[in-house]
């Protein structure tokens, strides 16, 4: 029996007529493993009172002890593939027939219910496949792994059309690094060990992909490496009837774009991450994303091109002709500086910790309502009920936000600013609000300032806050700056998950007890301060701008 810990990089799942396999690519000190669930039956419930059916791919229907949240009993509905699953939710849906987590990925309910959140310890025989050592149906719990990730930086240049002329690469591991460009030239020749010529577009993408798979990087990162370096190589290795087989195990790399959401891509085994979206998601914030605004505020260094649109392309070209040695340079120096920003901001270590903290595959982190799922479904299943599928939820009436006082204009001097610590995330724990607590608020009720009520004795979210202003305090006094940030990040995200009938546990009870208490814990704030004799110059949301009077400001200084 053999125990690794280490580190989840990609989920997928593949249906087949004799079932469904769920994979995982696992980071571990023996190298990347790969993790395959045969076992694994996907589910649906079902009320009980519901009439008998049979279904195509349908392997049993279940009574169990658990309830909806209208607190009728519901029954577990098995399939052997996921395709069945989801042929068998349409068809009771026609026949009027409502699921219950009919919608919830394979994948994840597989780590979810085994508290599995990004580190994990796999315990199995393990089997040499190839190049790497494979788990076939082992025992997975949560784990303990430090990730030191193999990173590759990547960066393409093009002309005005359809021709590509350089891929340049940057690859790195702690102090370990290599820096390589390719380029099209009218022959094979190797001018340097950071510069090779190739006779064409197909020879320059196979050498390319043949160094990409000797580097084996955990993460692919790049400056819109999604929407245009990938993509237009994909175009390239189709048109050359080259195989785009970047996977651990020569998988093909899955690209495609949502509407009004943006670039995504699904490279099994790795993990891709475009630069302006992951410093979004961190909160930065900067005049425009381009790589050369971004560099110079992060690193106070400029792309080795300053010309920008057909001006920038334009010279390109020229280097292209007249100085090729001048183009790899400029190529191989925007893939050091996505290095050196990520490097800086330490955009990776945040996104591992916040897959620890959230559950989640890092290719989801930016899904708020995918982590609240991770956090609540395995411990509302544990207290008896099953969650309604997202579609389901019924949209009615929006929360109002925070309290916003009219401002008292003019420039004043000597004002304090207060400010509420987490304040909604305060709420939620003091007045013990979460999806469960309002299922069961008959039970020991506590009740807002808005006359809203919720159990005192039966919740989940309350207690999981607590947790983590723990966590965060101490991260703080460690001076960890990652897990203090991937805490916040989660924390901040749960009033909006609520509040989100794109969230399955949404209920407008939720959000509006949460906001309400929030307008009315600032009003009785700024009532406080005025019967104290104190001016209060404005408020909003979680703060209260306050006059001192003199002798309180001489104290102060």
């Amino acid at each position: 029996m053999q125990q690794l810990n280490g580190f989840i990089l990609s989920s997928h799942y593949y249906n087949s007529n004799n079932g469904i396999e769920l994979q995982y690519y696992v980071s571990t000190d023996e190298g990347v493993v790969k993790v395959k669930v045969t076992n694994f039956r996907p589910v649906f419930f079902v009320e009980s009172k519901a009439d008998q059916f049979s279904l195509p791919g349908m392997v049993e229907r279940k009574k169990l002890s658990l309830k909806s949240f209208t607190k009728e009993p519901v029954d577990a509905v098995y399939f052997n593939n996921q395709a069945s699953l989801f042929e068998g939710k349409d068809t009771l849906h026609a026949r009027g027939i409502r699921t219950f987590e009919s919608d919830v990925r394979p994948t994840e309910r597989y780590l979810m219910e085994r508290f599995i959140g990004g580190a994990v310890l796999i315990s199995g025989e393990g089997k040499r496949v190839g190049k790497y050592l494979e788990f076939v149906n082992p025992k997975l719990a949560p784990g303990n792994f430090f990730l030191n990730p193999k990173v590759l930086s990547i960066d393409i240049e093009t002309s005005f059309g359809n021709d590509l002329y350089s891929i340049g690469v940057h690859y790195y591991q702690g102090e370990q690094e290599v820096k390589k460009v390719f380029m099209v030239a009218e022959e094979n020749k190797v001018i340097n060990e950071e510069l090779e010529y190739y006779t064409g577009e197909a020879a320059l993408c196979r050498a390319f992909a043949e160094h990409f798979k000797q580097m084996d990087p955990d993460f692919l990162i790049g400056w819109h490496v999604i929407g245009f370096d990938l993509m237009f190589l994909e175009r390239k290795f189709i048109q050359y009837n080259i195989p785009f087989n970047l996977g651990r195990s020569g998988e093909k790399v899955r690209l495609n774009e949502r509407k009004g959401v943006g670039f995504f891509c699904t490279i099994p085994g790795r993990v891709v991450l475009d630069g302006p979206p992951t410093l979004r998601g961190a909160f930065y914030s900067f005049e425009n994303f381009k790589l050369d605004t971004v560099a110079s505020e992060l690193l106070g260094t400029k792309k080795d091109i300053s010309a920008t649109g057909s001006a920038k392309v334009e010279e390109i070209e020229r280097r292209f002709k007249e100085d090729k040695e001048s183009l790899a340079k400029y190529n191989l120096l925007d893939c050091t500086l996505v290095s050196d920003i990520f490097k800086k901001t330490g955009l990776i270590d945040l996104c591992i910790t916040r897959s620890k903290i959230s559950g989640l595959v890092i290719d989801r982190l930016g899904s708020s309502t995918g982590a609240f799922d991770h956090l609540m479904l395995p411990h509302i299943h544990r207290k008896g009920f099953v969650a309604p599928n997202v579609l389901d939820i019924e949209r009615d009436t929006h929360a109002a936000g925070g309290y916003v006082m009219e401002p008292k204009t003019g420039i004043h001097e000597n004002v304090a600013v207060l400010d509420f610590k987490s304040l909604y995330p305060s709420i939620m724990k003091t007045f013990k609000i979460d999806p469960y607590s309002r299922v069961m608020s008959d039970v020991n009720p506590v009740e807002t300032p808005t006359g809203h009520k919720f159990s005192s004795t039966e919740y989940i979210l309350p207690n999981f806050i607590t947790e983590l202003f723990e966590k965060r305090l101490m991260a703080k006094q460690n001076n960890d700056h990652h897990l203090s940030m991937a805490i916040k990040i989660l924390m901040n995200s749960f009033y909006g998950v609520m509040g989100s009938p794109g969230c399955r546990f949404y209920h407008s009870e939720l959000p509006t007890a949460i906001t309400g208490t929030g307008q009315w814990i600032l009003l009785e704030s700024i009532k406080y301060f005025e019967n104290a004799g104190y001016e209060v110059l404005y408020g909003d949301t979680d703060s209260v701008f306050v006059k001192l009077k003199p002798e309180d400001a001489f104290k102060i200084k």
